[in-house]
């Protein structure tokens, strides 16, 4: 696809991922950001997603304010960015596609299995592609771990460890509730569950997992934390544990992959600078590749036909297939099949 693209975003309701996307996307000089689309949601509930008003928001990113994703998909774009609530990625990614745009979901594009089904077959029929967001897939240390597995340098691979550490997300309002946001296990589960598919590089079979709700009790529903055991078809196992109950500085991801001839592990302990005093230690923010702006780049080149997708709804559809299972296990203190 030659020429400049045009482009769109949906929902404001992801708000840091609304603005971080949009500010990529205003800075690309093959790209011309159309129009944004707050959905008709309120000003007070806009507000508290990203800070400002819809319109202000608009004009921070000099595009046309929309308030039905129709009226903005008639404008004959090229592609469009969701950033809706994550129960409303495939209602909006699939309008989208049968508008004739392609499509890039903010993480995680669904945490039903169902979902991306009808999003695969919607993309099938119209000829388009979606790409689920997952930032994993596009730090190098996780890529650099994958590529010394995939080359055959651990031999073949028995067990793979991940941990996923990340804050919860209670706010906005619409991120307490497990029916829009997949609460920490479908928004934090979606980094696990594809790093240690990735990793190992087959498909889970059975999970078991336990969960608690350490901290956020009366916050958020569900848990607060989760340890799953996988079995994948190769006969490998996998461990992920989804952790949102640490409020210190710690790293972001974990991975460990054991094989017959070695191992290889990553180690985010990578703080730039310590500093020492009589009583304490003060560390420095860990480094991480810049993810974000990597994959929505990405993206527009595969638009463009210049790269292949690196994450495909194939994989959102074993991720959310497992997430369904761990949450079934959870509930059922049971092991369950994943059924793909």
């Amino acid at each position: 696809m030659q020429g400049k693209l045009t482009c769109g975003l949906i929902g404001l309701s992801q708000g840091w991922y609304a603005d971080l996307f949009a500010t990529e996307l205003l800075a690309m000089k093959d790209v011309e950001l159309v129009g944004v689309c707050d959905l008709g949601k309120s000003r007070k509930y806009v507000e508290a997603c990203i800070g400002m008003g819809a319109e202000a928001f608009a004009a921070k990113f000099e595009a046309a304010l929309y308030h039905d994703a129709a009226d903005l998909l008639g404008q004959d774009l090229d592609f469009v960015v969701v950033a809706s609530e994550i129960g409303e990625h495939c209602e909006n990614g699939c309008q989208a596609l049968e508008a004739g745009a392609h499509v890039f979901a903010c993480k995680p594009f669904s945490f039903i299995g169902d979902e991306v089904l009808r999003a695969k077959q919607v993309a099938r029929n119209n000829g388009r592609m979606v790409m689920p967001a997952v930032p994993s897939r596009f730090e190098d240390g996780l890529i650099e771990a994958v590529r010394r597995v995939r080359a055959g340098d651990i031999g073949r691979p028995l067990t793979a460890r991940v941990f996923v550490n990340h804050v919860a997300m209670t706010s906005p309002d619409w991120q307490r509730d497990p029916a829009k946001s997949g609460g920490p296990l479908g928004e934090f589960g979606t980094y696990g569950f594809d790093i240690v598919r990735w990793a190992l590089g087959g498909e889970p079979v059975e999970v078991f997992a336990y969960g608690e709700n350490f901290v956020h009790q009366g916050v958020i529903e569900g848990w607060d934390n989760v340890k799953a055991l996988l079995q994948f078809d190769s006969g490998s196992l996998g461990s992920v544990h989804v952790c949102t109950s640490i409020s210190w500085e710690y790293p972001f991801f974990d991975l460990e992959v054991v094989g017959e001839k070695g191992c290889v592990r990553t180690d985010y302990h990578n703080y730039p600078v310590v500093t020492h005093g009589t009583s304490s230690a003060q560390l420095a923010p860990i480094r991480y590749a810049p993810m974000n702006q990597r994959e929505i780049a990405h993206f527009v080149k595969a638009v463009r036909g210049e790269e292949e997708l690196r994450v495909t709804l194939e994989d959102a559809y074993a991720v959310a297939r497992t997430i369904e299972a761990v949450q079934e296990s959870l509930t059922a203190h049971r092991q369950v099949r994943v059924e793909l």
